[in-house]
């Protein structure tokens, strides 16, 4: 009894001295923090929240069929676009994926045009009547079309080539079902043209493209419909801006001559000879983040660095990390970037710094190719920029470093890193900066 009195006494003090001590406590964790820690927190920029109005060109705010909504957020190293058109409401990762979609807009109004001109319904009504019927059954699903996963028309796609040549030798196929395979290459072949005609990825992720490609690419091949690009023209000032392709030519030339599996099928082949491994070829195949053109983009930028060593290490990034189109596209236009770079400053090899792959040239100067659009002075390049220098110090006498991006750098982060002995070079692909 007396030490459960004695230990509710000393339980009843020690609260006393607690409620005592709170005010005090309170006071103490409301005291301003030093003014190194307080610096520290706003030593980094904000990514900011910049307009369309004042970063691109003027002639492409706004087009017959769309409009760019201004406030343009940025996030991962890409202006984030969204655009309002006729067609519904399409979002942009980055500024090339931009003017692929505005280009994309123009080719569904042109399409729609086209299907409604008299030649074209007349011809619908002679496709309908086709035997060939089946095939396009087989070859209409734009999502398969455009996706790596070997399914749907993408089976039959992988299968044409050896079926044909089985057909030719009195292989295994019967002749109605080889017939059948020729149809597919036949539709498939002709939906290519048209998109590459238009100055368009034939392989686009927009399903509202790919259905009027689809409409188009079927009575043009079953119906007789003649398609001209010249009889629809990209109309009003925009027209200039998206006229132009941003297809490498040997690319297109891949896209317009070869059937999805042939371009697998050499793209497996190159990467193979830059030492990648088999896993990681066919994560880039048929992954799902990389479409036929980006795959087939990518591989030609890596070939392009001939002599480069270690190339493999690229691919095997690309391979591991991307898991999404906005992935891939970083790989492809930092391929793009080091071989434009490369043009004027040889590259020796290709490093991994972490998960990213940087540059050493014959010189010794540290390459970083950046596809970025906006790139501020946050806590992530910070610590990048560390390593950098870091891997600097190691290559020997403190080798020197240049930073190519493809958009802009903020005034802060120019400071920062030519502070630190580095050269900085932005705007290296303007795309559709101002």
């Amino acid at each position: 009894m007396y030490w459960n009195r004695t230990g509710g006494l000393a339980q009843a003090k020690l609260l006393i001295i607690v409620l005592a001590l709170d005010p005090a406590l309170q006071c103490l964790a409301q005291t301003p923090e030093p003014f190194e820690v307080r610096r520290a927190k706003v030593a980094f920029e904000e990514l900011p929240e910049i307009k369309a109005s004042e970063i691109l060109k003027p002639e492409l705010l706004k087009g017959p069929h769309y409009v760019i909504r201004d406030p343009v957020p940025t996030a991962s190293g890409m202006n984030q676009f969204t655009i309002d058109s006729d067609f519904g409401v399409f979002e942009a990762d980055g500024n090339e994926m931009l003017l692929q979609r505005l280009k994309e807009i123009d080719a569904i109004a042109r399409l729609r045009g086209v299907s409604r001109t008299d030649e074209f319904k007349n011809s619908l009504v002679t496709a309908a009547k086709s035997p060939l019927n089946s095939a396009r059954n087989i070859a209409r699903d734009p999502a398969q079309a455009i996706s790596n996963v070997p399914k749907g028309i993408m089976k039959f796609l992988g299968r044409a080539k050896e079926t044909v040549a089985n057909v030719g030798k009195g292989g295994g196929e019967d002749v109605g079902e080889g017939n059948r395979m020729k149809d597919v290459i036949g539709y498939s072949d002709k939906k290519r043209r048209i998109a590459l005609q238009m100055g368009i990825d034939p392989y686009s992720t927009n399903t509202v493209l790919q259905k009027q490609l689809d409409d188009v690419a079927w009575a043009s091949w079953a119906g007789g419909f003649t398609f001209s690009v010249a009889t629809f023209p990209i109309s009003g000032p925009v027209g200039a801006a998206l006229t132009v392709t941003n297809l490498n030519s040997t690319v297109e030339d891949l896209l317009r001559e070869k059937s999805p599996s042939e371009l697998e099928q050499i793209n497996r082949a190159t990467f193979r000879a830059m030492g990648a491994s088999a896993s990681d070829i066919e994560r880039i195949l048929h992954g799902g983040a990389f479409t036929p053109t980006e795959f087939t983009t990518f591989a030609v930028h890596l070939k392009s660095l001939n002599g480069v060593a270690n190339r493999g290490a690229f691919v095997k990034v690309a391979a591991q990390k991307s898991t999404t189109e906005a992935d891939a596209l970083f790989c492809v236009y930092t391929a793009a970037l080091m071989d434009q770079i490369n043009q004027k400053t040889p590259i020796a090899r290709i490093v991994r710094l972490g998960d990213f792959p940087i540059c050493v040239a014959k010189d010794g100067t540290i390459i970083v190719a950046l596809q970025w659009d906006y790139a501020a002075w946050t806590l992530g390049a910070a610590s990048f920029t560390d390593e950098v220098q870091k891997f600097a110090g190691k290559s020997g006498q403190g080798a020197h470093v240049f930073v190519g991006l493809s958009g802009e750098v903020s005034p802060r982060l120019r400071g920062e890193l030519e502070q630190r002995g580095m050269t900085v070079q932005d705007r290296l692909v303007p795309g559709p900066l101002n």
